[in-house]
């Protein structure tokens, strides 16, 4: 494969451009939770903007990852603490390494029969959510207000949309709700593109993985009293997952597993990891393309929900409730910055473009309409994780502030498919 090459160069230029501790801190002081970063609720610091004169919200289209949960598979758990059962039988095990395994077998106990489940933190999230939309737009969430309600058939997608409708319903009794889980809502699921290219972008996203994890001798050195005989990359790597997951699920007598990995060494593996989900997930130089194929039908679905509901006012929300494969080529599609990037700088990505920046626990775009008596013209504000977007340029430049004419982000995306 002719990106490989890539991995035979990035080797040469690890030590050259490594961010510090402190810049991917300054991303992020959440940074070790990476892929299951709780939502970030402490980033929520801004008042929304006032909509031009004259305009009201009257319509919402929203798109969620789902919420906190357990690690979808059990060898996240099994694996690792496979390795530190076999090294105490064999009395290779530091204080350290005992009380990581001590700390492995609470969280996979904690998680057997949940694996890939809504976390009780991940339902409050979706409340949380819903209950600011709710206060943010009573104009929208009004007495009889229709929203239509759509999910993966992924239980806890379902879930996390149980959740924002239970708490709807509890602000809003009179408002008329549909759910809706099906596998014919193939819009939501966007793997198409994801799958075409795994073939390519696994290798090449493992290779990238594996080249840039840090040096794992110290780390081994804290775990083990004796050399072990297992790829010491991957048995880092499980054990910053060990942790990450911890921003998830709460697991009695278990607070954090920093002590197993430095800061440095934490920060080294998220980078690693970051590139990685880069390669594989996000809109990098070689599959960004494809990517987006995927995302296609839903943003077919996204303009013809909005037309309709700007033509006959009969919808007021429509709430969609899907995964990270959704929100991260959504994310690039309407030009939200730190998602927006195509690179193949694989070095400097996490400058550029964060897993746990893009698409946090509970992820979600908001797109709120707005109109005037006294104007045809449609507005839209996009709201990401809950903070107003200025969005690069090439899709539209707003009206006003964080303000754009429905039309030129209608015409953009019509030009995406």
């Amino acid at each position: 494969m002719k990106y490989i090459l890539t991995i035979l160069l990035a080797a040469l230029y690890l030590c050259s451009s490594a961010q510090t501790i402190a810049e991917i801190k300054e991303y992020d002081p959440m940074f070790k939770y990476e892929l299951y970063r709780p939502y970030p609720a402490e980033m929520r610091d801004r008042e929304l903007s006032e909509a031009p004169k004259g305009y009201k919200p009257f319509y919402i289209s929203h798109l969620s990852r789902h919420g906190s949960r357990w690690h979808s598979s059990k060898s996240s758990y099994n694996k690792p603490l496979a390795i530190l059962k076999s090294a105490d039988k064999r009395g290779e095990l530091t204080n350290i390494g005992k009380r990581l395994l001590n700390d492995a077998e609470r969280l996979c106990a904690d998680a057997e029969n949940r694996y890939g489940e809504l976390s009780r933190l991940g339902f409050e999230q979706h409340q949380g959510i819903a209950n600011r939309m709710v206060t943010n737009f009573p104009e929208i969430f009004h007495k009889g207000c229709y929203i239509d309600c759509r999910s993966t058939i992924v239980p806890r997608c379902i879930l996390s949309m149980a959740s924002a409708v239970q708490e709807i319903t509890r602000l809003v009794p009179s408002a008329q709700i549909r759910m809706e889980s099906s596998e014919d809502n193939t819009y939501l699921k966007a793997y198409a593109g994801l799958n075409s290219i795994k073939q390519d972008a696994v290798p090449l996203s493992d290779s990238l993985q594996y080249a840039y994890m840090p040096d794992t001798k110290p780390f081994m050195d804290r775990i083990f009293t004796k050399t072990q005989n297992i790829d010491s990359k991957n048995f880092m790597l499980q054990t910053f997952m060990l942790g990450a997951i911890l921003g998830s699920t709460k697991v009695d007598g278990v607070e954090d597993i920093d002590y197993a990995l430095t800061e440095e060494e934490r920060a080294g593996v998220w980078r690693a990891s970051n590139i990685r989900r880069y390669a594989l997930t996000g809109p990098s130089k070689p599959f960004a393309a494809t990517i987006l194929e995927g995302i296609k039908p839903f943003v077919a679905n996204v303009i013809e929900s909005a037309d309709r509901a700007i033509k006959e006012g009969d919808e007021q929300a429509t709430l969609r409730f899907a995964h990270d494969v959704t929100v991260i080529p959504f994310v690039k599609i309407l030009g939200i910055k730190c998602g927006n990037i195509v690179t193949d700088d694989w070095q400097n990505v996490s400058k550029y473009w964060r897993i746990n920046e893009v698409t946090p626990m509970g992820a979600n775009i908001q797109m709120v309409f707005y109109r005037s008596k006294k104007s045809n013209t449609i507005l839209v504000k996009i709201l990401h994780n809950e903070r107003e977007q200025i969005l690069d340029s090439s899709v539209a430049k707003p009206i006003t502030g964080t303000y754009y004419n429905w039309e030129n982000i209608k015409k953009y995306l019509l030009s995406t498919l």
